[in-house]
């Protein structure tokens, strides 16, 4: 309670603004018999949207609001490649956050470049922005960053999310200001380290990659340089870096080296 900036006192606590209650799930074409919304319209895809939980019959499809393999039950289009997890679809269209130290609440965008402000990887895919500075913060840390206890790859216990703890990322090696952080051992994880995908996929190898804890794993060059940019994106660059619009691919194994990196 003693950040002032972290909360609001609000007057009418049993009235919530009509903006704020409605997700972008536009209308439900048919339930199943658990009442799940199994067919639906959805106000950022022209198609209709099917649930499903196949998940090995899409191993290589990724979720176009986080920009991660598909896994849980998710919605599809039989009409295009686009896939939706179900947490994001049932996403509001306006929210408020711990986190963000501005007054307007957030809210969902789509199809638009940004850097997240949370865990600083550039991505395309849904973010929720804030319409008075602007900045964004990316699916996977709205749900990392929401109050609750969390559960991490290679520890067995529960881990929470302490702001203002400084200290250093067993992940990484950094030190960081914030971590999350077990209550049991001395197990603390930066945010760019818990928010790392699961499953990737590299150059050299067919299937995908799963994300593995151990101490000896450097070989830095199996990561993308920008895992949640979507493929098939054309960004135009200043002149002076490159005077031709670039298409966003998966790099194999005969293609040349970043220019960059």
């Amino acid at each position: 309670m003693k950040h002032k900036d972290s909360y609001e006192i609000v007057e009418n606590g049993d009235e919530e603004s009509p903006n704020e209650s409605v997700s972008y799930i536009t209308k439900v074409l048919e339930w199943n018999d658990a009442e799940e919304a199994i067919v639906i319209e959805h106000s950022t895809h022209i198609h209709h949207l099917m649930l499903d939980d196949r998940v090995g019959e899409y191993v290589n499809k990724c979720c176009d609001g986080c920009m991660l393999p598909v896994s849980a039950s998710f919605y599809y289009c039989t009409q295009c490649d686009f896939f939706f997890h179900k947490v994001f679809a049932e996403l509001l269209k306006v929210k408020h956050v711990w986190h963000h130290l501005f007054r307007p609440p957030l809210v969902l965008t789509s199809n638009e470049l940004f850097q997240c402000v949370a865990c600083g990887y550039f991505s395309n895919a849904f973010a929720y922005k804030c319409e008075e500075c602007e900045s964004c913060t990316c699916l996977r840390c709205i749900i990392a960053l929401t109050p609750c206890a969390r559960t991490c790859l290679g520890h067995k216990h529960p881990l929470f999310f302490y702001p203002e703890y400084k200290g250093q990322c067993v992940a990484c090696g950094c030190d960081c200001n914030g971590l999350f952080r077990c209550k049991d051992c001395d197990f603390s994880l930066g945010h760019d380290c818990f928010s790392l995908p699961i499953t990737s996929q590299h150059k050299n190898v067919q299937h995908l990659c799963s994300l593995a804890y151990s101490d000896d794993n450097t070989y830095s060059e199996s990561h993308f340089l920008h895992p949640f940019i979507k493929l098939r994106s054309i960004f135009e660059l200043p002149e002076e870096v490159h005077e031709h619009p670039l298409t966003v691919v998966t790099k194999i194994y005969y293609y040349p080296n970043c220019d960059k990196c």
